[in-house]
């Protein structure tokens, strides 16, 4: 196990399983990334020299991870998104090696150079090579109101032709070659700084039709509406009628700027399921029962609240939060040979 290493500004980890025996290496990297993602390999892969590095390092409310692994499979599925409640966008800067996935737009490949948005909210999976990646974990909340069309940045490729893609590539880089020398302020600096520049670039890179400029022109006022959401969610007398009264607008017109999401009840059932699932996995609120949790997320009934979890994550409130704390007393499979703090730093950030 390797000590800890403590700046002003950031706290960093080191996970390996390459101490380990060769017949034990896949199953301990499986169990200790599965709260973030199912993965799988060939059989060749697992028992001919699997090897996994992840070099974590923790600032403010951001995490940027160091991964070094053979080529795999990756699910990010239901199961992990309402394992921990992570709320979170990544960016994947890949130094050596691939990744190529399936998505609603298609097959696609990442190109050299380029890099990778995923949204830990949303299900996706993912095949990769042998691979060195960096992958900075940020919250929804620093990103969101800056973003055009926030739900829509899960497994976006972006390529390295765009310089603002070319920007955000050097400065992930750069915090990389950095990062354990940063103080709290500069850390705190950063962390305001970097996702503005983020949003500036996926915002950029979004398609140029006469239909995304006309959204563009009103990203002030998704803003404003998200934010008012956001303040009133745990109100059950929220409802599109008084939305739009509070807000200004017409109902109508509050039902254009939520088409995408599905509509505005399904926006708001969705951001109170998010909610819900941080409480579920908050240790602090483990005494609280599933009909408070219910209440405080804005649903009338534990009735209504459990229905629509379960339509949403196949799967019950009370089998996530029994699932949770049977994930928090499993026990490692070599005691002491791990170090699994980048673990504990997931579930905090969740």
């Amino acid at each position: 196990m390797q000590p800890d290493q403590d700046s002003a500004g950031t706290t960093s980890t080191f996970f390996t399983v390459d101490n380990l025996p060769m017949q034990d290496r896949f199953a301990v990297w499986k169990e200790s990334i599965s709260c973030l993602f199912d993965v799988d390999a060939e059989k060749r892969v697992r028992e001919d020299d699997f090897r996994t590095t992840i070099r974590s390092h923790l600032f403010g409310s951001l995490m940027l991870m160091e991964v070094e692994s053979r080529q795999q499979q990756w699910r990010r599925g239901y199961q992990q998104i309402v394992g921990n409640g992570m709320d979170h966008y990544g960016i994947g800067v890949y130094q050596r090696g691939e990744i190529e996935c399936e998505t609603s737009r298609g097959h696609d490949r990442l190109k050299p150079g380029g890099i990778l948005i995923y949204d830990l909210t949303q299900p996706f999976t993912a095949q990769t090579s042998d691979h060195l990646t960096l992958n900075l974990v940020i919250p929804r909340a620093l990103l969101e109101d800056h973003l055009q069309h926030p739900d829509d940045h899960c497994m976006r490729f972006l390529a390295p032709d765009d310089p603002m893609v070319q920007i955000i590539r050097d400065m992930v880089l750069s915090l990389q070659r950095n990062v354990c020398e940063l103080g709290h302020q500069q850390a705190q600096i950063f962390e305001k700084m970097f996702p503005t520049m983020l949003a500036t670039c996926l915002n950029s890179v979004s398609s140029q039709t006469a239909d995304s400029s006309h959204e563009r022109q009103n990203i002030l006022s998704m803003v404003k509406m998200r934010r008012y959401f956001r303040e009133n969610l745990c109100s059950p007398d929220l409802n599109p009628r008084r939305a739009a009264q509070d807000l200004g607008v017409s109902r109508s017109k509050l039902y254009n700027y939520f088409a995408p999401y599905g509509g505005v009840y399904t926006y708001v059932r969705d951001m109170r399921l998010r909610k819900a699932i941080s409480l579920l996995n908050d240790p602090h609120c483990a005494r609280s029962s599933i009909y408070d949790i219910a209440l405080e997320c804005g649903f009338s009934s534990d009735a209504s609240f459990i229905r629509a979890f379960r339509d949403k994550y196949d799967a019950t409130p009370g089998e996530v939060r029994n699932g949770a704390a049977i994930h928090s007393r499993k026990t490692q499979c070599i005691a002491g040979l791990v170090n699994k703090q980048f673990e504990n730093w997931i579930h905090g950030l969740g």
